[in-house]
């Protein structure tokens, strides 16, 4: 009972699911091609990373499969444009594609590094808060001008979203015949309107808030706290395990 209440209680410190993540990241991105056997061992654990880092199953399982497909549609192009030993011809009639033994070597390592890493990211965001994110890297003492920026960026990419969708709507609207090359023209007037309006949206928002005393900077909301002891037991594990990965790795031991 002891041990199940630990679990329940222990939480992570933020800047320490930040480290973790990026640590994870670039051990996982550092992973020479057809590594299989060490990309499962960092697979095992990104596993206890998303352990500690407690997401919503439902929300993290939906968020990084759709976030996954994007990568997955681009990489199956991979195993058309490498050299190597052709395992298999594709004849079209003005050209042929041959795919390549070192190509779907590459394809499959940059697909298991792609997921393992969308995994992490995925873990991070769901269980984080977007100001616990935020907070988190003010208190790693990130670069405060970054922080502005990107808090801004997500703040009013809404904004552009909502505006693209009503642009659309009126589009769909207004076009009866439906051709390709009308539809095409009046989103690339949407495109460039949206262009223009968010140079008069970002003059207006700032005159907004430099009259109610913006600085260029947002304060940390709330103190900084100390990292238990048991979070930095938790980091020092997974940091060991990724240095010992990686010494199997470069001492071409497994």
């Amino acid at each position: 009972m002891d041990d199940l209440n630990f679990t329940k209680s222990f939480k992570l410190d933020i800047r320490l699911k930040l480290i973790i993540t990026i640590l994870l990241i670039v051990f996982i991105v550092s992973t020479s091609k057809g590594n299989y056997l060490i990309l499962l061992m960092y697979f095992a654990i990104v596993l206890v990373a998303v352990f500690l880092f407690k997401p919503l199953l439902f929300l993290f399982f939906k968020r990084m499969f759709l976030v996954f497909l994007f990568p997955l549609s681009i990489s199956i192009f991979i195993p058309f444009v490498n050299k190597g030993s052709i395992l298999y011809e594709i004849k079209f009639y003005f050209f042929t594609l041959h795919i390549t033994d070192n190509g779907v070597t590459v394809f499959f390592t940059t697909l298991i590094k792609t997921f393992l890493s969308v995994m992490v990211i995925t873990a991070l965001v769901v269980s984080s808060s977007d100001l616990e994110l935020l907070n988190g890297l003010r208190k790693m003492y990130f670069p405060k001008i970054m922080v502005t920026i990107i808090f801004l960026m997500y703040r009013y990419l809404f904004l552009i979203r909502d505006e693209a969708r009503v642009g659309q709507r009126a589009i769909n609207s207004r076009v009866f015949q439906k051709s390709y090359y009308s539809v095409n023209k009046r989103l690339a007037f949407l495109a460039g309107s949206l262009f223009i309006k968010s140079f008069d949206r970002a003059e207006n928002i700032y005159k907004s808030m430099e009259s109610r005393g913006f600085v260029d900077d947002f304060p940390i909301v709330g103190e900084i706290e100390k990292i238990s002891a048991s979070n930095f037991i938790a980091i020092a594990l997974i940091v060991v395990a990724l240095a010992l990965i990686k010494y199997l790795e470069v001492a071409k031991i497994l």
